[in-house]
């Protein structure tokens, strides 16, 4: 499965604020722009979209960023997913001009099931539930590089 670049790294971006805001503290831009490797202009248009499905607020001033706007646990990958791009999430359509028997097929056999697969599971995924493995994996490879220095 392919997402977009704006998607994927919508995600990323809704990940480094939950991991970099500590109590009422943001993050800005160009942090998350040199963490992640992303231009800063590409973010500059992502995280109004997320701001508009109410995921992040903005703070204004030289002191100014982006932070959560609500607890991580009842942020949904679901939601954030519908918040970049609708279509990924969304029931296939089919031209017009295609057999109806073979498309109406398709779509009961493959489309329905597969789509239903992936709004139930990124219903249950949560932000808190991509931070906690973020940090798993963190301290998982932090281990190895201690292990490995000490060999």
């Amino acid at each position: 499965m392919r997402i977009s670049t704006k998607v994927e790294f919508g995600i990323i971006a809704l990940l480094d604020i939950a991991l970099n805001t500590n109590n009422e503290s943001t993050v800005k831009v160009n942090a998350i722009s040199k963490r992640n490797n992303i231009s800063a202009k590409y973010l500059e248009q992502i995280l109004p979209l997320l701001k508009q499905s109410n995921l992040i607020s903005s703070v204004k001033g030289s002191s100014g960023g982006y932070r959560i706007q609500r607890e991580l646990g009842d942020i949904t990958l679901y939601e954030i997913v519908n918040a970049l791009d609708r279509s990924i999430l969304a029931s296939s359509e089919f031209s017009k001009e295609l057999e109806q028997n073979a498309t109406d097929a398709i779509e009961k056999c493959l489309w329905e099931p597969m789509t239903s697969y992936l709004c139930k599971y990124t219903q249950k995924m949560t932000l808190k539930d991509l931070t906690d493995m973020y940090y798993e994996r963190k301290n998982y490879n932090d281990d190895i590089s201690f292990l490995s220095a000490r060999i």
